[in-house]
């Protein structure tokens, strides 16, 4: 397997999630994926034979993650459903007159990927309603300033500016003082990529109303200068709602829209489930609910509510509906607990902005927990720091003795700093990890910095998770991230490279059986979904990808493969 470059983060961070979604897999654009070529390599054949499948897939290497990881060479499909994978002549046996038979010449097809941990419709208003400041363009806070002068020569005094930037490398986070040189009579916020922190100017300070007096909200951070005036950075979603609430934009797009727009580029991914872990008010519920009713989903979709505030947990429990069909459903909730690293919860200092600040208070939290867990739905809880995932698992563990019930399977989300202790209660508790390699790439170096390289080393321990029978799924957090590919996340599995090329963690990295393992069945079990998906075996959903490489290959880099056509039930919804 190929390492990837620090020049081939460069080039993929540009091009892999921008302002418009500027790049698919493969470097085509997004607005190629929408429209299926006239023409496939993959060839179309009359079927030979009489029997009950409608569609055959034959010739190709069939990857089918199964209890024994059995390779086959066809696969019959019937009404949507995996009717039998086996040889190609004993498939095309099965299939009756109308049937299509399609040649993959070789090909490799997978289960569809399952992306347990997304953001699909902040994806779709990131196009509209935020600028990227990415490398190679922006990659310091001279080169942010650039863009940003640019910006307000094109736009009336006065009129908002907001944009994300990826990192500003040694110049750390940008404050009021470096947005208001260049834009002293705009109002700026600019959010890290990662979605924990942001900074604004004066300008923007001045419209929230935001001064020396102003209060830090529980578990948000308003950073202060020397004089205790605020610095224009603030830490955690609670005190960036203080500024952001603000905020007028000229949108022209509606909620639904963007619950529409992504799947085209998941879809030409090989994503045929994805699970939005952030979906925030009953609005954005709604929309997501919406679509599915309105049969306008491409691929499959789950959400969770997100609680950010205590009256969330009354909407939770009385507002939100609990829609479910074969597309779209309410799969759950999420809490975030903690920050980004900077403000990660530890059991021990680190060199961020805050160590010890929880986004809840604890107690609150246990409860709201326990009230959510008594709903029978499953709670994912975002945490980075290790206290943070000891937090976690003592509510899980509260909730579940006070009310025991088969299966919650409650997860863990990102779990970049935990211990060893933490790992056995994940396996006792029937806890799911859900976890995010590519963050490794872009946060590695610094999390050595920050945590030190001995904590940092234990980054997201993957294999010991494996080894010691905590289930694991993969997902791509997107936005959060410069990738939403499963490709990416299946290298950063692999890899584990930082930045600067090295490996955070040798003894982590996992092989590309067990990485794809926990792209697909084991993000099928972390949804509750494993009985028809995840795995290419009859009776399951005919969610399939068909690879242009092998992903079990050495000759080329997973991180680049692309993929030729995915089917969701048998249906094809990309073909490139």
């Amino acid at each position: 397997m190929k390492n990837l470059t620090r020049r081939d983060f460069l080039k993929l961070s540009a091009c892999a999630f921008g302002a418009a979604l500027l790049a698919g897999c493969g470097g085509q654009r997004l607005a190629q994926m929408t429209a299926t070529p006239a023409s496939s390599a993959i060839s179309v054949a009359p079927p030979s034979a009489t029997g009950t499948a409608d569609l055959i897939l034959v010739n190709g290497k069939v990857i089918t993650i199964d209890a024994r990881d059995s390779i086959a060479q066809a696969i019959a499909i019937k009404d949507g459903l995996i009717q039998a994978v086996g040889k190609s002549d004993e498939m095309r046996a099965r299939a009756r007159a109308s049937a299509q038979i399609i040649d993959l010449k070789g090909k490799a097809v997978t289960p569809g990927l399952i992306d347990t941990h997304c953001h699909l419709q902040v994806m779709g208003m990131m196009t509209e309603q935020y600028l990227a400041f990415l490398p190679p363009d922006v990659v310091s806070i001279a080169t942010l300033q650039k863009k940003i002068a640019e910006v307000v020569a094109k736009i009336p005094k006065g009129k908002w500016i907001q944009g994300y930037y990826l990192t500003v490398g040694a110049d750390g986070t940008p404050h009021k003082q470096d947005l208001d040189k260049v834009a002293p009579e705009h109002p700026v916020w600019i959010i890290q990529q990662g979605g924990h922190f942001g900074a604004a100017n004066s300008a923007a300070l001045k419209i929230a109303n935001i001064t020396a007096s102003t209060a830090n909200p529980q578990g948000g951070i308003i950073e202060r200068d020397k004089s205790g005036e605020p610095s224009g950075v603030f830490y955690n979603h609670r005190a960036m709602d203080l500024l952001r609430r603000h905020i007028t934009l000229d949108v022209k797009a509606e909620p639904r829209a963007y619950v529409i727009t992504p799947q085209d580029a998941f879809a030409a991914c090989g994503v045929t489930t994805f699970q939005d872990n952030n979906v925030r008010g009953v609005e954005n519920i709604g929309a997501y609910i919406e679509v599915g009713k309105q049969g306008k989903m491409k691929i499959r979709g789950a959400i969770n509510y997100t609680l950010e505030w205590p009256a969330d947990v009354n909407t939770a429990l009385n507002q939100i509906e609990r829609y479910s069909s074969s597309t779209m459903r309410l799969a759950g909730y999420k809490f975030l607990i903690d920050g980004q690293a900077p403000t990660a919860y530890c059991h021990q200092a680190h060199n961020g902005t805050s160590w010890n600040t929880t986004t809840w208070d604890p107690a609150m939290f246990k409860r709201a927990v326990r009230a959510l867990h008594d709903t029978g739905l499953q709670i994912c809880v975002h945490c980075v720091g290790d206290a943070a995932t000891d937090l976690v698992l003592d509510a899980y563990a509260e909730a579940m003795q006070a009310n025991p019930r088969a299966d919650p399977r409650h997860r863990i989300e990102h779990a970049v700093i935990t211990t060893r202790d933490a790992t056995k209660r994940m396996k006792d508790l029937g806890v799911v990890v859900g976890t995010h390699p590519t963050f490794i790439r872009v946060g590695g170096e610094g999390w050595a910095r920050l945590f030190g390289e001995e904590r940092a080393k234990r980054a997201m321990v993957t294999r010991e998770w494996l080894e010691n029978g905590v289930h694991l799924a993969l997902g791509s957090d997107a936005p959060t991230t410069p990738w939403y590919t499963p490709q990416m996340t299946l290298a950063g599995a692999m890899l584990r490279l930082t930045l600067n090329d090295r490996v955070l963690g040798p003894d982590q990295r996992l092989t590309i059986q067990e990485a794809l393992r926990a792209h697909t069945l084991g993000a099928a079990y972390a949804m509750h979904e494993e009985k028809s998906k995840g795995s290419i075996e009859a009776g399951k959903l005919a969610d399939l990808a068909v690879w242009n490489q092998d992903p079990y290959s050495t000759a080329d880099p997973i991180a680049t493969a692309t993929i030729a056509m995915t089917f969701v039930g048998g249906q094809v919804v990309y073909q490139g």
